[in-house]
């Protein structure tokens, strides 16, 4: 009956979440088997049978708190009472009165970064949300320095983590501990009175003895889980409402800077290079590449055999954020539509055939394009800048994403549009000197075109008349003659993978969260506090429905967080 199941677990993948209700199917007849044997097995004269009853009201406990916290990810009331709007001034009002000290400022951090997850609920496709509720400055983190941004957001994914796989939003009700604490001494009161009933026994039966062991091994297990309650981001939430007790003053900014130094995801990106030696020269061993050829997948597992992780230094955040708060300038809260074309419009280069080509064809072929340019001018041209070393692993990691994670592109001809590419670049390449071939690539013939690419013995509707070679020679001239090229190239790809974030479906993010995280889905989580995904603005509705819609759309996202891990309580009497 899950004695010391782990907390860190609730579903193994997404769709786990949606199957709470059919759980309890399985629980009831789990329960009606359990019954049968304490039924069978009853003694009324052995005191060891009492000891039956404990056991199995924490397992039924249990059960019941797996299946709660699976119903609970998506069973949100969307509904909106007067109550509900008075929230809107709580929240504000905690943040006002909150200690401005500096010892308090990550617990500060933490519980805005609650209250900005509470609000988007970014794993609910339909939430009713608009970006203008969290413009607020005791809401808002545009003037957070870009780690800053990334580690707030980084909090707030791994609250999503917590709702979509683990018991953490029900453990921290006032339900849930009190479940925990009541199971605990459940489980200690059955230790202990076994421990009485057979203390002269344990060497001697060696059924007692395992016994013994596994209720010692479920106790230890129970004690460590409460003990790491309090290291938490949602323990941190729950004491920094309850301020005005001087033991949650005390230890409350000493959890919360534990809870910071915590590693909530990889903190890195894939990187895979089509221009790589390696990738161009290496190869399996013969009988490998035989098994591997008859499967048809020697291409895929190079891949991921060549890929590597690269760490994300400081210096790629602050380029990601200062490009995504001048591309806002352009789309003006709306989704992301463009991948190249704001950029060129912003730069006054959107005339150049090369760049706006590169932008208008597809978007696998745009990635494609863009890498290959971005590596030939790394190795010519390469300069000491923060642009120039982010567009290097900006491009190099949507290649990664391109071969390794297709889906979340949301492209569906990834595979063949790759493939083709490097079956037309590795030829050019591996046949005439290595540097000569890149430095081909960077210059005009005097006819205009490289020479014509390799006809191959597969080719397929999707790559019919796409000269890879000659787009990208066009986009290199093209990149040479403009004196600001890193800054367009790195912008160029913020872009792109802006569009790729926040066109990825929700379901995919969510995948991702499991696997250790990932950049794209840190970005997509910024952007989309930035997004009226509804095309709405308030601005254009009268006074007095504008500020009902203000009030009452914040309240659906704020009036869970007090209401169902707090309880319903009055700011007014949160502090002292």
């Amino acid at each position: 009956m899950q004695l010391g199941y782990p907390d860190s677990i609730t579903a193994y993948a997404v769709e786990d979440n949606q199957l709470g209700l059919r759980q309890v199917l399985n629980i009831g007849a789990t329960v009606v088997i359990v019954v049968w044997i304490l039924i069978r097995c009853w003694d009324g004269s052995s005191p060891i049978s009492r000891l039956y009853f404990p056991l199995f009201v924490v397992g039924i406990m249990k059960s019941a708190g797996w299946v709660w916290a699976l119903q609970s990810v998506y069973d949100e009331n969307s509904s909106v009472t007067a109550e509900d709007i008075r929230e809107e001034a709580n929240i504000r009002r905690a943040f006002e009165e909150f200690p401005k000290d500096e010892k308090f400022k990550s617990a500060k951090d933490i519980l805005k970064a609650y209250f900005r997850f509470d609000c988007l609920k970014p794993h609910l496709v339909n939430w009713l949300y608009h970006p203008l509720f969290i413009s607020r400055d005791w809401m808002s983190i545009d003037s957070y320095t870009a780690d800053q941004a990334f580690s707030v957001t980084e909090i707030e994914l791994n609250f999503m983590y917590d709702v979509l796989y683990t018991k953490a939003p029900i453990m921290y009700t006032n339900m849930g501990l009190i479940a925990r604490f009541f199971g605990f001494f459940c489980i200690m009161s059955s230790l202990c009175a076994f421990a009485a009933i057979f203390k002269n026994a344990f060497l001697i039966d060696m059924y007692i003895t395992y016994t013994y062991a596994l209720l010692m091994a479920v106790a230890s297990l129970e004690l460590y889980q409460i003990s790491m309650l309090a290291f938490s981001d949602w323990a941190v939430v729950k004491m920094s409402v309850n301020l005005k007790v001087p033991l949650v003053q005390k230890l409350l900014p000493f959890l919360a800077k534990q809870c910071m130094k915590q590693r909530r995801w990889s903190r890195s990106v894939g990187q895979l290079n089509l221009l790589d030696p390696d990738l161009l020269y290496k190869e399996f061993p013969k009988p490998i590449a035989t098994v591997l050829d008859w499967f048809e997948k020697r291409e895929i597992v190079r891949r991921y055999w060549l890929h590597s992780h690269q760490a994300i230094p400081s210096s790629l955040k602050v380029l990601v954020v200062q490009n995504m708060a001048e591309l806002e300038k352009k789309r003006h809260l709306l989704p992301f539509t463009e991948r190249g074309k704001w950029t060129l419009e912003t730069h006054g280069i959107q005339r150049k055939q090369g760049l706006s080509g590169s932008v208008e064809t597809t978007f696998e072929r745009s990635i494609i394009i863009w890498h290959i340019a971005t590596e030939i001018l790394h190795r010519l041209e390469n300069e000491y800048s923060d642009a120039c070393r982010g567009s290097k692993l900006l491009s190099d990691y949507m290649i990664y994403l391109l071969a390794l994670r297709p889906y979340m592109l949301s492209l569906t001809t990834a595979d063949i549009t790759l493939e083709y590419a490097c079956c037309t670049l590795w030829p050019f390449l591996r046949y005439r000197d290595y540097n000569e071939a890149i430095s081909t690539l960077s210059l005009s013939s005097p006819d205009g075109e490289v020479p014509p690419p390799i006809k191959l013995r597969k080719e397929t509707r999707i790559t019919r008349d796409w000269n890879v070679l000659s787009e990208v020679q066009k986009l290199v001239v093209d990149l040479r003659t403009l004196d600001n090229k890193w800054e367009v190239i790195s912008s160029i790809w913020v872009e792109i993978l802006c569009f790729a974030a926040h066109n990825c479906r929700v379901y995919h993010h969510a995948k991702l969260l499991r696997r250790g995280g990932e950049l794209i889905t840190h970005v997509w989580l910024l952007l989309a506090h930035k997004t009226d995904k509804y095309h709405s603005s308030i601005d254009q509705l009268p006074k007095n429905l504008a500020a009902s819609t203000r009030s009452s759309s914040l309240a659906k996202g704020s009036s869970s967080c007090f209401q169902k891990i707090f309880g319903k309580v009055d700011a007014k009497h949160l502090y002292n």
